[in-house]
């Protein structure tokens, strides 16, 4: 499906206020509350919006310390992967992750409350995993921008 110009600005709007009332969607795309709410079904329904959530604030939930962690493994066997991938999804310090092309086999984004729970997390994985070729930390110091919303064409 093509997207127009009222679609690419719905999907903006809820990419800013998922919880927009379909009055308030209306006044921002011009269009009927109706005829938002129809196309923002659609929108649903072909997969272009997966899901509304809340997205909460970190340190207000006890989450102070974000690193990013580049880790390549021993092995590549279905084994190897097979256990890093286990643990990863079902690690919840894990917010991201990803398999890259480059010097490391993955990109994570781990939360924890502190350096000690960092650390924790970090002696599991080396043992869920049977051992590491190499990870590599970064303690974010300070966000400069976060965002969730995806660049649409205008």
């Amino acid at each position: 499906m093509q997207l127009d110009g009222f679609d690419l600005r719905i999907l903006a709007a809820v990419q800013q206020r998922g919880d927009i009332s379909h009055v308030d969607l209306s006044e921002r795309v011009h269009l009927s509350p109706t005829q938002c709410a129809r196309r923002l079904e659609r929108l649903k329904e072909q997969g272009y919006v997966r899901q509304i959530v809340a997205i909460l604030d970190p340190e207000l939930v006890g989450l102070t310390v974000v690193a990013h962690s580049l880790v390549s493994l021993r092995s590549h066997d279905e084994v190897a992967n097979g256990a890093f991938h286990k643990f990863i999804l079902g690690a919840s310090e894990v917010v991201e992750c990803y398999s890259q092309t480059g010097d490391a086999d993955f990109l994570m984004k781990v939360m924890t409350r502190d350096l000690a729970h960092l650390s924790d997390f970090i002696d599991r994985l080396i043992a869920a995993a049977g051992g590491l070729a190499s990870l590599r930390s970064s303690i974010v110091l300070k966000t400069i921008k976060k965002t969730t919303e995806l660049p649409l064409p205008r």
